[in-house]
């Protein structure tokens, strides 16, 4: 990694701008924008790399009613492609694994078909990653 500096944090609520715009860059290939009630804690339950006073990358972090804690939505911005991209996105999920850690969960969960994610975090070594093919499976409140 380079030597410029990087420090991870908490959401604010101004980080949405960039975020929503990183989304929407990805529209082809992830689901949707998901709406602030539907991420943990309004929105800022979760945390975000940045370098050079820029965000670059932001993990949520839902935390249960039980021991067990969920990281989702990890998006980084499709624009910043510097060398120390992989290891920023590496020290979110570790950081925001221990920040899960600390709020008492026993187990981190995860899920992602991203390739890439999906090598990076074998290659640390501190990630189980299962050997099962899963399928999300949820409801959406239409009414029925």
């Amino acid at each position: 990694m380079n030597n410029k500096k990087y420090f991870i944090r908490p959401i604010k609520i101004e980080d949405f701008v960039e975020l929503e715009k990183w989304w929407r860059s990805y529209e082809n290939k992830c689901q949707y924008v998901p709406k602030r009630n539907l991420l943990p804690n309004n929105g800022l339950g979760g945390c975000v790399v940045e370098k050079e006073n820029k965000i670059i990358a932001c993990a949520f972090l839902y935390l249960t009613n039980s021991d067990l804690g969920y990281i989702d939505y990890l998006i980084a911005d499709p624009l910043y492609r510097e060398d120390d991209r992989e290891y920023m996105l590496l020290k979110l999920a570790v950081y925001t694994t221990e920040v899960a850690k600390k709020n008492g969960c026993e187990t981190v969960w995860a899920m992602t078909k991203n390739k890439k994610l999906l090598k990076m975090a074998d290659k640390a070594g501190f990630f189980e990653i299962s050997k099962e093919d899963f399928k999300v499976v949820y409801f959406i409140n239409n009414d029925y």
